[in-house]
């Protein structure tokens, strides 16, 4: 059986949209790669993401690339929104170059290439990091603390109860009621007799 169509529409999810966008993308930019090889064209391909990330694809140079396309279109009035774009795509790559190059610092990476201010950046970033992580820990470590003591106060108050219930069944049975032992069986008071103290109780022969 043939794999059911898919029905083009807007992902709704937006975890499975950019799942969707990034295979995608990949997949655009394979097929891209392969037209300029296997043709000898030259390709460009740009695109943005919902979120106005740029990703971009270029078999030579996207410069050059675009400059031809300008040339040979022969759309004059398109200079001006050709340089806007060219000159947001060139701040994107920069912005995205400058992100990748923190992100391979916080990690460890590429450290040794930073100057001087921006080391005092990444030291203040990481300082202000460390201060969230210290102070989440502390809140962590306050309801752990709490829910402790709660539950050290709730098995003292059982066993308050159970001492109490204790110690009213033993004086139920210092008293000679009948108290039940563990196998429902209910034991009787111990005899409460009379020892004669007086000689005349002793008979009455005399």
């Amino acid at each position: 059986m043939g794999r059911g169509k898919i029905e083009i529409k807007r992902i709704e999810s937006t975890t499975n949209r950019q799942v969707t966008f990034s295979k995608r993308r990949s997949g655009l930019f394979k097929k891209a790669k392969e037209i300029s090889i296997l043709c000898a064209s030259d390709v460009a391909v740009i695109v943005f993401n919902s979120t106005g990330r740029l990703f971009d694809f270029a078999s030579s140079s996207m410069k050059r690339i675009l400059e031809r396309y300008r040339n040979t279109s022969g759309r004059g009035v398109w200079n001006n929104e050709y340089e806007q774009m060219l000159s947001q795509f060139r701040n994107l790559k920069k912005e995205n170059e400058e992100l990748q190059k923190e992100l391979s610092c916080v990690t460890g990476e590429n450290v040794e290439t930073l100057a001087p201010k921006q080391l005092d950046y990444l030291e203040e970033n990481l300082v202000l990091a460390a201060k969230k992580v210290r102070e989440r820990k502390t809140e962590v470590l306050k309801y752990e603390r709490r829910k402790t003591e709660s539950k050290v106060i709730g098995l003292q108050q059982k066993q308050s109860i159970l001492m109490e219930l204790l110690a009213h069944a033993e004086n139920h049975e210092e008293y000679g009621f009948t108290v039940s032992n563990s196998e429902g069986q209910t034991t009787p008071p111990p005899a409460f007799r009379v020892q004669p103290s007086q000689p005349n109780l002793q008979g009455s022969g005399h």
